[in-house]
């Protein structure tokens, strides 16, 4: 399981979380040798409890017959009796779940596609490797115990999550604001654009997830008046930027009920106009998902917008099961990739091939192509080698608000950004 061969980095693991050393590691695996490699590497990382299963039955016996679960569970996949797949199915209905590292012998799609299964049935997954796994990897995937361990995310979502009248509230007194993601040109690492991203900071200073106020607002139907709250700010931040000389194209999230509200893209038309504000600066992002909720409804608000001059981009695209044929129904003007496809790209050959497809379709439609999730220096050099146009991403600029944005134009490309300086655009 582990490479005997590979020299042990025991800085990298010098400050493990107190509840893995105290409660160890299980390893899973039918080779007698492979638990051993990892006894040996779990031993020099400073572990004192490492436990073994021969296969995933003895594993769950043991999960069920003792009182302290270990902490971190290295399994395998490809075992007799029980395989690992049913390994995680079973972990998956336990109160206390240890955390997982899978290690296989398989292709790297399978495994990805256990990953993948295991975060959906909520277990935490602090890496899955091909065997054998390189002490490095291994180290850096027992450093996420930290993270994951230490953050009660779902007991806060829920102390945060918000009722309707505080979200009507909170409209009323525009209390939700626009945040603004840089977007970055691959060919010339200037700045292309930004994203407009909601952020709502509630009475108590704490900040709330989209993913809490947007559902409750489409749930209630009021996602029409926020997304028009968002862009009379957008306009505003767009005046103001023109007048120091800085034009900005901005991307808008367009929800999937709002394409079915009929007076909305009339809305957003005269709002845009009063503003002066010349349409094609304004690009709306809607996901693959919500092509399907309303065909009519959607083509009609789509297309009424794109013949105005918008730009319409398909966001989070190959997470949903658009084809080439249902693409070119709509008038997109932008394909956005989604970050599942960048991250870990770099390293994985299928990732790659994925990411090159996306794409490929993007070139072969015309349109533009634009990866979000952008984290490191070798996923930024992958897509430039593979011809996108933009990208967007934590390794590239955090969201800002408004009033901050020509200062981090200005400024803080010499501070984060090392290989570009961005400017402003062309009108």
């Amino acid at each position: 399981m582990i490479s005997l061969h590979s020299s042990i980095n025991l800085s990298a693991v010098a400050d493990l979380h107190a509840d893995l050393l105290q409660r160890g590691v299980l390893v899973v695996d039918d080779s007698s040798m492979h638990r051993y490699s990892a006894q040996l590497c779990l031993g020099a990382f400073g572990i004192p409890r490492v436990s073994e299963a021969a296969n995933g039955k003895i594993a769950v016996d043991q999960l069920s017959s003792q009182a302290q679960q270990p902490a971190v569970m290295m399994l395998d996949l490809e075992m007799p009796v029980m395989d690992g797949i049913e390994v995680l199915q079973h972990i998956a209905e336990l109160p206390q779940k240890p955390a997982v590292i899978l290690a296989s012998s398989s292709d790297e799609v399978l495994i990805s596609a256990v990953a993948t299964m295991a975060e959906a049935l909520g277990i935490r997954l602090l890496g899955a490797f091909r065997k054998p796994i390189n002490p490095a990897d291994l180290a850096n995937a027992l450093s996420n115990y930290r993270a994951v361990t230490t953050a009660p995310e779902a007991d806060k979502q829920n102390l945060l999550k918000p009722d309707l009248a505080q979200l009507e509230q909170a409209l009323q007194r525009a209390s939700i604001q626009v945040f603004y993601q840089p977007k970055l040109d691959l060919s010339s690492m200037k700045v292309a654009g930004v994203e407009a991203l909601a952020r709502w900071k509630n009475a108590q200073g704490d900040w709330i997830p989209p993913s809490l106020f947007i559902p409750l607002a489409e749930e209630h139907g009021l996602i029409g008046e926020l997304t028009l709250s968002l862009l009379d700010q957008i306009l505003q931040d767009m005046n103001g930027w023109w007048e120091q000389g800085h034009y900005i194209p901005v991307a808008i999230n367009l929800s999937a009920k709002s394409l079915a509200e009929f007076n909305l893209a009339n809305e957003i038309i005269q709002r845009v106009i009063r503003q002066g504000i010349p349409a094609h600066f304004i690009t709306f992002e809607i996901t693959e998902s919500a092509l399907v909720v309303d065909l009519p409804s959607a083509l009609a608000t789509i297309s009424r917008l794109r013949l105005k001059g918008f730009g319409i981009s398909i966001d989070d695209y190959g997470t949903g099961f658009s084809s080439m044929q249902q693409l070119s129904r709509f008038p997109f003007s932008e394909l956005k990739i989604d970050r599942s496809f960048v991250h870990g790209a770099p390293d994985h050959q299928y990732l790659r091939n994925i990411l090159k497809s996306a794409i490929d379709t993007g070139i072969r439609l015309g349109i533009k192509t634009v990866a979000e999730g952008v984290e490191t220096e070798a996923e930024l050099h992958l897509l430039q080698s593979l011809g996108c146009n933009q990208a967007q991403g934590f390794l590239l600029a955090r969201p800002i608000p408004g009033r901050e944005l020509l200062g981090w134009i200005e400024h803080a490309a010499q501070d984060h950004i090392s290989y570009a300086k961005p400017v402003s655009l062309d009108r």
